[in-house]
């Protein structure tokens, strides 16, 4: 676990954040973000781990660290981009391209099928790119560790220094694991706050998304499952391991 102090001359302004309460420094090639709401470092530092355990390539998703920023509890990563590289969300993409925010254009179609459709031919059409596989791993993802905060500012594509581009790196998964749900009440057995989650961006339901999309990776349970009985005990642990026991064979 790291512990670092880092002044204000580093402190960014980010785009596309939920919370614009939340700091966000960036330093030596790391981007670091305090806890705002509830435990956002380590359930980003879960959902990372996680993914060791998955048949994605390491460069498909951003690894977290869990530590200490001035004090408060937060967690770090790695910059995905190189000096020659620019990120760009789908939500800006579309709003330069065509004027009006992409979460307002999807309002326009009914159901998943229609709302997918156009983001993946306005992606084709625009930077050419087919965003299927992108999709499919991230709402699997989603469906598993139930991030409620997948945003088209957390979806986005990397362009590089020839101009081609390429998907970006899963990254933003603090929201996840019931964290940051204030209709979550933890008296209750956790498959019963499970109802209360609400996914993004197509579709209310995870499994919507996921069965729609189909399997994006699969997961390496029984290693899963023994670094999760080697970590420190907490609700977010146990929400992961709720999801994990509930899907089995994913």
């Amino acid at each position: 676990m790291f512990d670092v102090k880092i002044t204000e001359d580093f402190l960014v302004d980010t785009e596309g954040t939920s919370d614009g309460t939340q700091l966000k420094f960036f330093k030596d090639g790391y981007w670091y973000k305090e806890d705002n709401e509830g435990c956002e470092g380590e359930v980003e530092y879960l959902v990372s781990e996680l993914l060791t355990f998955s048949s994605l390539n390491p460069k498909d998703y951003v690894v977290y660290e869990r530590g200490k920023i001035n004090g408060k509890y937060g967690c770090r990563s790695k910059s995905f981009l190189s000096p020659t590289q620019s990120f760009v969300t789908l939500e800006r993409l579309h709003g330069n391209v065509e004027g009006i925010p992409l979460y307002e254009k999807i309002k326009e179609f009914n159901g998943i099928g229609a709302k997918v459709a156009y983001v993946l031919s306005f992606c084709e059409k625009t930077v050419g790119l087919d965003l299927t596989e992108y999709f499919k791993k991230v709402f699997t993802l989603d469906y598993i560790v139930l991030n409620e905060d997948r945003h088209f500012h957390n979806l986005g594509i990397i362009m590089n220094e020839d101009g081609s581009y390429m998907p970006a790196p899963i990254f933003d998964n603090g929201k996840s694991l019931l964290n940051c749900n204030p209709s979550v009440n933890r008296d209750l057995p956790i498959a019963e706050n499970i109802k209360r989650v609400v996914a993004r961006p197509f579709s209310g339901s995870h499994r919507e998304m996921y069965e729609y999309f189909g399997k994006g990776f699969t997961v390496d349970f029984a290693r899963a499952f023994k670094w999760l009985a080697a970590e420190p005990d907490s609700f977010y642990k146990q929400v992961l391991l709720f999801k994990l026991n509930e899907i089995g064979g994913l």
